[in-house]
This record gives structure tokens, C-alpha cells and sequence, in this order.
């Protein structure tokens, strides 16, 4: 079936054939929002009735039928939206991206696509970190930092190591059950040898010692998903990620704990936040006393760090649990939306976040008996339940 697509009054129409069974997936092949478009069904004499964006065409009469889809507002789709785009749909190596740029006489846009292969991704990465730690004087600090084996941490592994001087590194491992496996603890040590950095694997016996459970790891796992569900577990290894930085930089004397946040990452973050209806945490750094958690990748899209070292990132996906909570699935699926949707704009939104909340972030703060950083919305049943647990455990608390 043809679909008649008015864009503007003054630019007249479209005929486009559908790529798709739905008139929704007719205006995502032209980047077009159907929530900004409504659909007609035209019959002969001129009869109109609106349908849904999710009517599948093929149902239709092609013989007497047409649907005619007309904008809601006037926009001026050409000067945002260009109107083909530019690839020839071959084969290239590497992970592809896209930029939009408006032409110079304001009436039209160019459709940009560059595809990225490892070396080109690893060198972006390495100006983009070294660019971030001489900004935030990590070099001074010293950095702790966490290699999972996957693409954002490796690839946080290869900025760091050429931009930093080596003394002033410290890379670990955690191993445990399938939440941190010894598979992805190989291709982390691999990667280190590689780079030629300290790299530390720590084994659930060890584990337990560095961080004084009196239990035992296996223990605490069980108390943990008992108390939050086995759909949390991906919190319980940032947990034990975050708590072993913590007490690795103390015993090395460095002070600055760096993640492989993307910008995905934050963007599921501060839209989970925001729309949850609390000030989001500060980035691209977050104070822990006098140490700090720094995020030197958080401008970089996943799909570039993935490309850094695309075997381990594809192993990794492999080993990846399946569990995980709804909230962090919707979050992360809203924050590829957006770039997704309109290249660069989750950029832009973190961008003009960081401007608009400036200090007014959400702070994390201490709590001394638990050993741990609270954000403002830890009430005191929260910390109830989570004391509870830490107490169960650890020598004297935990964190």
C-alpha cells in the first residue's frame, strides 16, 4: 500500500512504500514520531476515519483505500531531518555512527555516518580519558578501578594505561558465582599483561578477607538475595565492586576510584532519577570523603567502547546473568532512545543537566555506623534493612 505522508503545508507530500506492517514502523523508517502524526483511512468519496498508529497496512483495502498521515504541528522536518540517508547499506567493519548536520543556508541537513574500527575507537578513547584526568587531576590522585572483561572497562583499562603513569594504577578482578565470572577474569588479566598495569584477581576466600567477612561470601550472597530478590544481583556486585575500590585505594594510598560509566550509563541513570522524581547524583565525578568515584568515559557511547576490543565484549555479553529489576531495564532502554531517536541528543541532555543542577546535585553522604555513602532518600527503615544485613556479615559494619 502507498502511504500519503503530508510533512508541511508549504513542501507538500510524500509518497513513501511501507518498510514495515504498521504505520508506526512507516514513520520510523523516516525517523519520523508517530505521536507527532495523525492517521487517516480515506475511502472513495472522500469519507475520512482516523485509525491508530499501530493498524498493520496489509489489512487494508489497496484497491479503494489510502492513508493519508498528516502532521500535527507545523515543523520544519527538512532543516532537522535530512530527507534519505547516506549509507549504501554495504558491508564495513567496525561499529557505525551517525551525525546530523544542518546546511548552511538553514533550510536543509546532511546525514553523516563514520564507522569505527578498533584502533580508531581505542584512540578516541584515549583523548577523551586523557582529556578528562588532566581536567580532574587523577594523575596526582592515583586511580582504583575495576575490570569486569567487558567492553566499558576494558576500554577505561587501555585510556587509563596511556594516560597515567603505571605506579599510579591499581586494576582488579573480582571472581564469584556467575556474577563475576572467571572467564571474564581471564580476559581482564590478559588485557592488563597486555598494557603492561598492576592487576589484581580476587578469589571469594580473598575477597571475604580484604573486606572482613566474618561470614562468608557465599553467605552474604544468600542474605542478599533473600532480602532484595535474585533480581537485584546486579546491584549486589556493584556493591562489592564499589567496597573493594574503596578499601584498595586506602591500602595503595590512592584516592580517586574510576568506572566505565558511558553515556548510556548516566543517561538511565538521571532519567530514572529525575522521573522518580529526585535530583540525580553528581557526574562526571562523586565525592566519597576524601576519595571519589571519576568517570573518564562518560561522554563515550557504549557502542565505541564496545568496538575497542570487540572479542571481549561479545564473550561478555555471553556470560551476562539474565537477572536484572524492570526499573533497569526501562531506564537503560529510555536512554539509547535517545540517540537512537536524534543522534547526539543524550549527549546534549547530559550536558545541559550538569549545567542546570550545577551544585545542586543530590549529594552522597556518610554513614559511620554502617560504613557506608547514602544518598538523601536513604529514610531509616531503608537503612534499617540494609544495616541489618551488613551486620549480619561484616567484622564491624560494611558498606
Amino acid at each position: 500500500m502507498t502511504v500519503t505522508i503530508y510533512v508541511e503545508d508549504v513542501q507538500g507530500r510524500q509518497e513513501v512504500r511501507p518498510a514495515g506492517e504498521t504505520l508506526a514502523s512507516t514513520l520510523a523508517s523516516l525517523r519520523l514520531p508517530h505521536t507527532m502524526f495523525q492517521a487517516y483511512l480515506v475511502h472513495p468519496g472522500d469519507d475520512l476515519l482516523p485509525i491508530p498508529h499501530w493498524t498493520r497496512l496489509d489489512v487494508l483495502d489497496r484497491a479503494n483505500d489510502q492513508v493519508l498521515v498528516r502532521a500535527l504541528r507545523n515543523t520544519l522536518f527538512d532543516t532537522i531531518l535530512p530527507t534519505s540517508g547516506a549509507g549504501t547499506g554495504e558491508v564495513v567493519s567496525g561499529a557505525g555512527f551517525e551525525q546530523i548536520v544542518p546546511g548552511e543556508n538553514g533550510r536543509d541537513a546532511t546525514w553523516k555516518q563514520v564507522a569505527l574500527g578498533p584502533r580508531q575507537a581505542q584512540r578516541l578513547v584515549v583523548d577523551e580519558v586523557g582529556s578528562f584526568l588532566r581536567t580532574h587531576d587523577t594523575a596526582t590522585r592515583g586511580c582504583v578501578f575495576g575490570v569486569s572483561g567487558g567492553g566499558d572497562s576494558n576500554a577505561l583499562a587501555y585510556g587509563l594505561s596511556q594516560s597515567l603513569p603505571h605506579d599510579k594504577i591499581v586494576a582488579f578482578t573480582l571472581v564469584f558465582r556467575d556474577v563475576m565470572t572467571q572467564a571474564a577474569a581471564d580476559r581482564a588479566t590478559i588485557l592488563c599483561q597486555d598494557l603492561g598495569i598492576n592487576h589484581e584477581v580476587i578469589q571469594p576466600v580473598e575477597l571475604a578477607r580484604l573486606l572482613d567477612i566474618r561470614t562468608s561470601l557465599d553467605a552474604l550472597y544468600d542474605d542478599f538475595s533473600s532480602v532484595f530478590g535474585t533480581e537485584a544481583l546486579h546491584f549486589f556486585g556493584t556493591f562489592l565492586i564499589l567496597k573493594t575500590a574503596r578499601t584498595l585505594a586506602q591500602r595503595h594510598g590512592l584516592h580517586d576510584l574510576a568506572f566505565g560509566y558511558n553515556r548510556e550509563d548516566l543517561l538511565a541513570e538521571l532519567l530514572f532519577m529525575v522521573v522518580n522524581g529526585r535530583r540525580p547524583l553528581s557526574y562526571p565525578t562523586r565525592s566519597l570523603g576524601e576519595q571519589r568515584i571519576v568517570m573518564p568515559v562518560w561522554r563515550i557511547p557504549k557502542l565505541v567502547l564496545d568496538a575497542c576490543h570487540p572479542r571481549f565484549s561479545l564473550e561478555n555479553y555471553r556470560e551476562r546473568d539474565a537477572h536484572t529489576t524492570r526499573q533497569r531495564s526501562l531506564a537503560f532502554y529510555l536512554g539509547h532512545t535517545l540517540d537512537s531517536s536524534y543522534p547526539s541528543f543524550g549527549l546534549s541532555l547530559l550536558d545541559g543537566m550538569q549545567r542546570a543542577f550545577g551544585d545542586s546535585f543530590s549529594q552522597l553522604t556518610y554513614d559511620s555506623d554502617l560504613d557506608v555513602y547514602v544518598t538523601e532518600l536513604a529514610d531509616e527503615s531503608r537503612r534499617d534493612v540494609v544495616g541489618g544485613l551488613l551486620r549480619r556479615h561484616f567484622g564491624q559494619a560494611g558498606d
